[in-house]
């Protein structure tokens, strides 16, 4: 079965750099009164009638300068469903916002035309109306003040416009770690119907004085659905914490050192615009005839080109819908922007059938950040059946939930099933790990939950990404190095370091979905200013307890600094479990004191001789007494060392001021 490349986008020029040079490139919403409803659902699903279409507000589409419909009787419903066929006939009609798998209940958002299909298909459904008294107001949201910068009530969450700015500035501030790239256009831009639109960027992290060999690619992406606010500030916030580590933090620097990280914080920033006014877009702008403020667009995460159209209930034809597919596979300019940049990064690295896999070594991972649900979900998302990398996929997932907390699984597990996406996209066509984050709890997540539960959890867990980025299939198997520390931290050369870690086997979670086997650690090792695949100077790490046999294993060993120069150096560490895979490195500092300048030692001042006169010896032809005795003790006098000014001693260079390594909070 071929691969159904429907769209095949021509690299960006500037990126075509960047895959050479690793561097060089640099719902919409109407809301209702709503009422009490149960009924009996139909048996047969098969039987349904076709859905109608949703019948948009009597509102012009444009123009709106600052759009203000007030909106009250807004309505969250709970609707029982029976199974996979009747949930994707839901999905494909309605605004499911969550799913509960095990008790078969959907949660949306409906209409009033929503609610009469309902009623005449035969589901059950009642209001939350808890829920519904939670939702935002346009009205009210833009009318509030609380605060001076930020989205209208959620400060903690920048505008499109103060995100692309900070981090232009941190381009600006970070030169050779960091480059600001504008890689595309959104579709109010492209037309001429008054929105000035937007261009694309990505933020491009590595360490460009670093360079000749392969480095790891990430690309992390935001905000493709405008309505779900946690995911631009979790990707902007990722950016911001690599490059303020760089240099202090050993784990981070040695991320930009030997990765290229790709950071796309505002994917839709037309649709964005309308979330930050209080409406909960999720499409982008695109505007056809047939639907109306506020429910016209595209749903990007239905649009790209592998496999779009591609299943019953994936996606939507009906322009109104919130799933609506598009008229063409990556139809919309942000989707062609994505794909171009996505394969000018990573390249096609799987066969051209749907069941070739990718190879082992296959370089890249491909994460983009949405909410909510707490999951973390691998291809397919199109399908159930297994992907011909499942395993690794769902070990590295796996690896991710360990941090995060979620449940880690493929979409039709835990959600429904839906076609062109971006992550089928990454890894159907490109053959790169792909992880669709699904983030918190809400669309409009409160600042005080988001900052409390939601962002350490997953900037650890974009750290792990990153670690294992260059070989996401294989490093995902291996023991995880943690609590990593050198004693002494700061010494002159030619005094050991004794180093101690921990190797652990069993850092891997699904939250609900299977367990991850484990395995005995089996060895260990450590690499000095380089890691292991690019240096052939590695150290054995030994067990503790003088035995591998266990898959966590406490680790120590000598570090013999004779030959190290003075300043800092950065130590790999890594650990093999017994099925012969090595983990990703965790790192740390230690530093190498200059020497010190010798001192001369106190001057001794010389006697004042003044000639005496020598009598000439009487010749004799045998020798004196006199001529074979030594001298006296009392006439041996000291060398003398001459009392010159001693010039002062030279500077020595002041040590770097990162510190001594202190256990990483990223571990």
């Amino acid at each position: 079965m071929n691969r159904m490349k429907n769209h095949t986008p021509k690299p960006l020029q500037v990126l075509q750099l960047l895959v050479t040079d690793h561097w060089q490139h640099a719902t919409a919403v109407t809301l209702f009164l709503v009422f009490l409803f149960t009924v009996p659902q139909h048996s047969n699903a098969t039987e349904q009638p076709p859905a109608e279409p949703i019948t948009p507000l009597n509102l012009h589409a444009f123009p709106f300068s600052n759009p203000c419909h007030p909106i009250s009787d807004a309505a969250i419903v709970h609707i029982d469903y029976t199974d996979d066929e009747s949930l994707h006939t839901l999905a494909e009609r309605l605004d499911i916002w969550e799913v509960d798998r095990q008790e078969q209940v959907a949660v949306a958002l409906v209409t009033p035309a929503d609610m009469s299909w309902l009623l005449d298909v035969g589901y059950p459904f009642y209001e939350d109306v808890d829920v519904t008294a939670t939702l935002p107001g346009p009205c009210a949201f833009q009318a509030r003040t609380d605060n001076d910068q930020g989205i209208p009530g959620y400060a903690c969450y920048r505008t499109v416009e103060e995100t692309h700015t900070d981090l232009a500035s941190l381009a600006a501030q970070y030169p050779h770690l960091a480059a600001w790239t504008d890689i595309g256009d959104s579709w109010d831009k492209l037309t001429t119907h008054g929105r000035t639109g937007s261009d694309i960027y990505a933020l491009v992290l590595t360490n460009r004085q670093r360079s000749g060999f392969e480095k790891g690619q990430l690309v992390v992406m935001g905000a493709l659905h405008a309505r779900e606010l946690t995911t631009a500030e979790i990707a902007t916030r990722f950016a911001e914490l690599l490059l303020a580590g760089y240099g202090s933090d050993p784990d981070l620097t040695w991320l930009l050192d030997y990765n290229t990280i790709h950071i796309i914080p505002q994917a839709n920033p037309d649709g964005r615009k309308w979330a930050e006014q209080g409406y909960l877009w999720r499409k982008n702008t695109n505007s056809p005839d047939a639907c109306n403020f506020p429910h016209y667009g595209v749903d990007l995460n239905r649009n790209s080109s592998f496999l779009w159209n591609h299943c019953n209930g994936c996606s939507s034809s009906q322009h109104c819908s919130t799933v609506y597919r598009g008229p063409a596979p990556a139809s919309e300019p942000e989707t062609q922007t994505i794909e171009e940049y996505l394969l000018a990064v990573f390249g096609d690295q799987r066969g051209e059938h749907y069941n070739d896999p990718a190879p082992d070594h296959t370089n890249g991972v491909f994460i983009s950040l949405h909410s909510y649900g707490r999951l973390i979900m691998y291809p397919w998302d199109h399908s159930s059946s297994s992907t011909p990398n499942s395993e690794a996929l769902r070990r590295f997932g796996r690896k991710l939930g360990y941090y995060t907390g979620y449940q880690v699984c493929n979409a039709r597990s835990c959600l429904y099933g839906f076609d062109g996406s971006t992550t089928d996209y990454a890894y159907g066509a490109l053959g790169v790990a792909s992880y669709t984050y699904e983030v918190g709890t809400k669309f409009f997540q409160d600042c005080t939950s988001f900052e409390s539960s939601i962002v350490e959890k997953n900037l650890k867990s974009l750290v792990y990404a990153a670690k294992a980025a260059r070989r996401p299939y294989l490093l995902a198997a291996g023991p995880d190095i943690t609590l990593a520390t050198a004693y002494p931290q700061h010494v002159a050369a030619g005094i050991d370091i004794t180093l101690s870690a921990t190797a652990d086997d069993t850092r891997s979670a699904s939250n609900g979905f299977g367990m991850e086997p484990t395995q005995p650690v089996t060895a260990a090792r450590f690499s000095i200013n380089a890691p292991s695949w690019l240096t052939k100077s590695t150290v054995a790490l030994h067990p503790v307890d003088g035995t591998f046999n266990t898959n966590v294993e406490f680790l120590t060993g000598i570090l013999n600094t004779t030959d190290l120069q003075p300043g800092t150096h950065t130590v790999f560490l890594e650990a093999q479990d017994a099925d012969g895979n090595w983990g990703p490195p965790t790192s740390i500092f230690i530093e190498i004191d200059a020497p010190e300048t010798p001192t001369h030692p106190p001057c001794i001042p010389g006697p004042t001789l003044t000639p005496t006169p020598t009598q000439t010896p009487t010749p004799s032809t045998h020798p004196t007494p006199s001529t074979l005795t030594p001298k006296p003790p009392s006439l041996l006098t000291p060398t003398p060392i001459p009392c010159t000014p001693t010039p002062a001693p030279t500077p020595t260079q002041t040590p770097s001021p990162r510190s001594m390594y202190l256990p990483s909070v990223f571990q």
